[in-house]
């Protein structure tokens, strides 16, 4: 939902944001979203964005809670509504199977 990168780079933070929506597709604990917020700020901080990140951080936080059926929400690879439950050890191994593919 957010640009991947500038008009002059425009993948500047698109590694940053692939692993951040990889995080929101599994989902997982309150504290694992907050961790994975806070890494999508620092990724793109370290690209020397900032102000960008700290936007991102405030989209994230705000827009993407486990409690609004989005495609975006925490844990959207998971039926509606899963909210902070801990990944089972079976959804652990269905998302390693899912990585093989």
């Amino acid at each position: 939902m957010f640009p991947n990168g500038t008009s002059e780079r425009k993948d500047l933070w698109l590694k940053c944001c692939a692993e951040h929506d990889y995080k929101y597709w599994k989902g997982g604990t309150k504290e694992e979203r907050f961790l994975a917020d806070i890494e999508l700020r620092d990724c793109v901080t370290a690209v020397g964005r900032p102000r960008t990140a700290q936007l991102m951080l405030r989209g994230v936080r705000a827009g993407g809670t486990p409690y609004l059926p989005t495609g975006f929400r925490w844990g959207y690879g998971w039926r509606y509504p899963r909210g902070y439950k801990p990944l089972s050890a079976d959804e652990r191994k269905l998302i390693e199977d899912s990585q093989r593919r």
